[in-house]
């Protein structure tokens, strides 16, 4: 009996060892594993596309070039239809929003408590230019994006053999059960960034045509970052309000109330009206699991971290409620129920 409990203290021993072990080896190959989630975020997107396509009896891997020649084709076709107006958007809102920085903080140095302010507010400008840094500076932008749509597009053709080549690292009796978590998680994450996508748009145009009302210069740019900003949850739409509040108090302090105003209804829209209708067809992460979920990608991964925060949490959120709340603790639970989904429909598509 003392032998079996020295080898019960030796095994368990060992096994926080190797997760001690492995966790070292995450915080190394940081880089390598945001990459990896940018593929498969990029894949999920792809194969939102093909899936339908497949239903109506199209073959695999040709309905993942269809949805390939799709996304480019959209691409291609908003960047002609709007390229040159946002691009010209763009060059006036970089100019207007260093002068509109400057003139913030020396209104704010003017200000009995603006200096206090200041002087523990860190330089926006040199911030961002860190975090970029800190972000592609290794590798750099371009090879980083090519890495991700390449491996994106290997995992859309062909999600089934990774999914089943990670069902093989578990012990066999369980591989099965690994596997149809995998493949409920990718389900789930493809409705999500659906749902992203519809609010996206809704807030990028509520803000444009907003500030088109209230006469904020660069109208378009500006929805477009609200639009695109609006993916990180609880902090994304406060960081895409921050250059409408800037130009507008650049252009007229007065309109600083209508520009907060325009950014207020565009949120209380989406909030109240467009996320309960959305979240019918996806899966609802708690607020609170977000919020920690963001500091802690944040302080892992660093700013690409924080944006891809809230579709790794989807991921994980939904493997955990599947694989240890009902697999382990045999609780109720059904994350594709929840998010609208037909399993049997999803199982047969893969």
């Amino acid at each position: 009996m003392n032998n079996l409990t020295k080898a019960d203290i030796v095994r368990s021993t060992l096994i926080v060892l190797l997760l001690v072990g492995i966790a070292m080896l995450l915080v190394q190959v940081t880089a390598t594993l945001m990459l990896i989630a940018g593929a498969i975020l990029v894949a999920a997107v792809i194969r939102a596309f093909s899936d339908p396509l497949q239903h109506r009896g199209v073959p695999e891997t040709l309905s993942v070039l269809l949805a390939l020649i799709i996304i480019i084709a959209l691409l291609s076709g908003f960047g002609y239809l709007f390229g040159h107006s946002l691009s010209t958007q763009f060059d006036n809102l970089g100019s207007r929003l260093t002068d509109a920085y400057n003139m913030a903080r020396q209104w704010l140095a003017s200000q009995p408590f603006g200096r206090a302010i200041l002087s523990s507010t860190p330089d926006i400008q040199s911030y961002v230019g860190q975090a970029l840094t800190v972000a592609f500076g290794a590798i750099g932008v371009i090879t980083n994006l090519v890495l991700v749509i390449v491996g994106g597009i290997y995992l859309a053709l062909d999600p089934g053999l990774y999914a089943r080549g990670t069902s093989k690292l578990f012990p066999k009796k369980h591989s099965g059960r690994v596997l149809d978590a995998l493949r409920e998680s990718g389900a789930v994450l493809r409705r999500y960034l659906a749902a992203q996508l519809i609010t996206m748009t809704a807030v990028g145009s509520l803000v444009y045509i907003g500030m088109l009302i209230v006469d904020i210069p660069s109208a378009g740019a500006l929805g477009l970052i609200s639009a695109l900003t609006n993916f990180i949850p609880l902090i994304g739409p406060f960081i895409g309000a921050v250059p409408g509040i800037l130009i507008a108090f650049a252009d007229d302090p007065h309109k600083i109330i209508w520009a907060a105003l325009v950014y207020l209804v565009a949120q209380q829209i989406e909030g109240n009206v467009l996320t309960p209708i959305v979240q019918r067809h996806a899966v609802a992460i708690p607020p609170a699991v977000l919020i920690f979920a963001l500091s802690a990608m944040g302080t892992l991964f660093g700013t690409i971290g924080i944006v891809l925060a809230a579709p790794i949490t989807v991921v994980i959120y939904t493997l955990v409620a599947d694989l240890w709340s009902r697999e382990t603790l045999g609780h109720e639970v059904d994350t594709l129920e929840n998010a609208g989904i037909d399993d049997d429909s999803e199982t047969a598509s893969e």
